[in-house]
C-alpha cells in the first residue's frame, strides 16, 4: 500500500512531462526502522545511484530538521548532494535552512532551476549550461506557491556556483569597507557607559553610495530619533538587513531590490557622532553579528 501511494503522486520522468505535486508525504525520522517513508526515500536514492535503466520516478517529501541539524547534515542523512535540497527549496546559501521549519526533500539527486528566475542567484543558475536535458515540473513550495522548475537529474553545482553558494550570506553594503565599531557591548560614545550595539558601524563620508547586501524586498523606510533615516530589507530565511544614519533614501517600501543595487546615500542623521553607516542583520527579529555572515573584505 505504501509503495502504491508513493507512486500515485510521483512524477514519471518522461521528456517534457509536467506535474503539480499534491500533499507531500512527511518523513518524521531519519531512521529506517522507525519511518517507512524514509526507508522508501533511501531505497530510491540507492537505486538511482546503482545506475539501473529504469530509475525511480521523481517525488518529493517533507521534513522538519532538528535543532542540531544543518543543510549538510540533512543532506547526508538523506544521501543526497546538498545542491539538490538547496535548489528545490530555493536557497542561495547554506544558512537558510531553519531548524523546525519545513524542508522539501527529493528522492533522487539533481538541480532544480526556476523557469522564471528571481534575483541574481537564480538568474545565474538559469544562465549556466548543463550536461543533461531538463524535465519541466511544477512544485508546491513550503509557502504555498506553485512554481515551475527545470529539473536536471543527477546534476551538481559548477565550481563557480559552489564557491558562490558556500560564500557569505550577505555582501558588503558599500564598495570600500572599514568597520569602525563592532557588534556587541561597547562604551557608549554619548553616555560613557556600556551599551549593546546591535550592528556594526562602517566608515563612510557624506553621501557615500549604499547598496543592498542581499536580494530582498524593502520592508520599511523612515526616520527614527536614534537611527535617523533608515531602511529595512526583508530577505529569505527570516533575515533582515538594516541601514541607518542615512543622508538620503533611494528606495520605497514594497520595492524589490537585488544584491548590489543602490538603495541610499550615507549620512549623519539621527544620534550620530559623525558621518558613517550603521549596518545590522537580524534573523527572526533578533540581531546577529554581521561579521559572521557578511563578506566585508572580498
Amino acid at each position: 500500500m505504501l509503495k502504491t501511494f508513493i507512486l500515485s503522486i510521483a512524477l514519471i520522468l518522461a521528456a517534457g512531462s509536467t506535474s503539480v505535486f499534491a500533499e507531500y508525504p512527511l518523513i518524521q525520522y531519519t531512521i529506517e526502522s522507525r519511518d517507512p517513508l524514509y526507508s522508501q526515500q533511501q531505497q530510491d536514492v540507492e537505486l538511482w545511484y546503482s545506475g539501473v535503466e529504469n530509475s525511480p520516478p521523481l517525488m518529493i517529501f517533507r521534513y522538519f530538521p532538528r535543532s542540531s541539524e544543518n543543510l549538510f547534515s540533512v543532506a547526508a542523512a538523506f544521501n543526497l548532494p546538498y545542491e539538490s535540497i538547496a535548489t528545490l527549496n530555493e536557497w542561495d546559501a547554506p544558512g537558510l535552512l531553519s531548524p523546525e521549519k519545513e524542508v522539501l526533500i527529493p528522492n533522487i539527486p539533481g538541480l532544480f532551476v526556476p523557469e522564471t528566475p528571481e534575483g541574481n542567484w537564480q538568474r545565474e543558475l538559469a544562465d549556466n549550461s548543463r550536461d543533461s536535458e531538463p524535465v519541466s515540473i511544477k512544485v508546491g513550495s513550503t509557502s504555498g506557491e506553485i512554481k515551475t522548475f527545470r529539473f536536471f537529474s543527477g546534476e551538481k553545482f559548477s565550481s563557480a556556483e559552489r564557491i558562490r553558494f558556500l560564500g557569505s550570506l550577505f555582501s558588503a553594503p558599500m564598495r570600500d569597507v572599514k568597520i569602525t565599531s563592532p557588534f556587541g557591548y561597547r562604551s557608549n560614545p554619548f553616555t560613557g557607559g556600556m551599551s549593546f550595539h546591535p550592528g556594526v558601524d562602517l566608515r563612510a563620508g557624506m553621501k557615500t553610495l549604499v547598496i543592498a547586501a542581499r536580494d530582498g524586498i524593502v520592508k520599511e523606510t523612515g526616520t527614527l530619533e536614534i537611527y535617523g533615516h533608515f531602511i529595512i530589507i526583508d530577505h529569505d530565511g527570516g533575515y533582515q538587513s538594516v541601514y541607518a544614519h542615512l543622508n538620503e533614501v533611494l528606495v520605497s517600501a514594497g520595492e524589490t531590490v537585488n544584491a548590489g543595487e543602490r538603495i541610499a546615500l550615507s549620512g549623519n542623521s539621527g544620534i550620530s557622532t559623525g558621518p558613517h553607516l550603521h549596518f545590522e542583520i537580524r534573523r527572526d527579529g533578533k540581531p546577529i553579528d554581521p561579521s559572521r555572515i557578511t563578506s566585508f573584505y572580498q
